[in-house]
């Protein structure tokens, strides 16, 4: 299979990410990764981190307002598109970028996140990562945290996910299927409506399968939020992950809630511990 970074969707960042990699890979100093203590800066910065800790190459991680006083750098941005700055470091942002193709053959364009560019960029950094594998599936959470998905679909998303499970990184999976569920995403149900379906779904038939899933879908038709195509990854698309209990989705959700209850910088710090450590949150 060709390696993601091959895909289409990447062909716009593609150079930049692979030209910075070489580069980094070749001098072997010290790279300082920084990023807004955010949500995405965290999910961005822990592929990178988990690359370059296998591949002992040094680097330092800030999570700041502040513009990076150092390079080599690599920056999570706020900016349009990823660029290889002046000052020697590595931008990535937010790029819309052509996804699936319609059935009319026509590209539907989507987000590209800096979630994803800086899993390839990690991959090229240390295609052997053994940290690195652990943490595939987590391709996919910077366009699930992203609103595109709750105002359309989002073809980028798709064929990431499309790619992850032909290559075998994750699973996908309906919502009765998954073994440790968080049941915040679903406010249109009560959980004992899930648990319900779950028990139901272990003993039935396909056609009744359909009506199960039917009856979760039901009350949510007729609201403006979630989306459809949210609904559609919440029940019918779960992703989960080698040795995974817990859906990406329901990982995204108890993540989150970190920057509830602590410091922005503290939140990012966890968030980025635990996926390089574990793989998962």
């Amino acid at each position: 299979m060709e390696p993601l970074i091959g895909q289409d969707i990447f062909s716009p960042v593609r150079d930049s990410i692979q030209l910075f990699a070489n580069d980094a890979i070749s001098r072997r100093k010290t790279i300082l990764l920084v990023s807004k203590p955010n949500f995405e800066g965290s999910l961005s910065i822990a592929p990178i981190e988990a690359a370059l800790l296998d591949a002992r190459i040094p680097y330092k991680r800030r999570f700041t307002h502040s513009d990076p006083d150092y390079s080599p750098f690599i920056q999570i941005s706020d900016g349009s598109g990823t660029t290889i700055t002046d000052s020697y470091g590595l931008s990535l942002s937010t790029t819309i970028v052509d996804g699936l193709r319609g059935r009319l053959g026509d590209f539907r364009k989507g987000p590209l996140s800096p979630v994803a560019q800086a899993h390839v960029l990690a991959k090229s950094l240390n295609p052997n990562s053994h940290r690195l594998r652990r943490m595939r599936p987590w391709i996919l959470s910077g366009n699930w945290i992203n609103g595109a998905l709750d105002t359309t679909y989002d073809p980028v998303y798709s064929s990431l996910r499309d790619h992850l499970s032909s290559e075998g990184s994750i699973r996908v999976i309906p919502v009765t299927e998954v073994p440790n569920l968080h049941f915040n995403n679903y406010t249109w149900l009560e959980r004992c409506d899930i648990e319900e379906a779950t028990r139901e779904w272990n003993n039935s038939e396909l056609e009744n399968r359909e009506t199960i899933m039917g009856n979760l879908a039901r009350p949510v038709l007729n609201s403006s939020l979630p989306s459809t195509s949210r609904v559609e990854e919440l029940l019918w698309h779960c992703v989960l992950g080698s040795g995974w209990e817990s859906d990406l989705a329901s990982q995204i959700s108890i993540a989150k809630s970190n920057w509830k209850n602590l410091t922005p910088i503290k939140a990012a710090s966890i968030v980025a511990d635990s996926l390089v450590s574990t793989g998962e949150i």
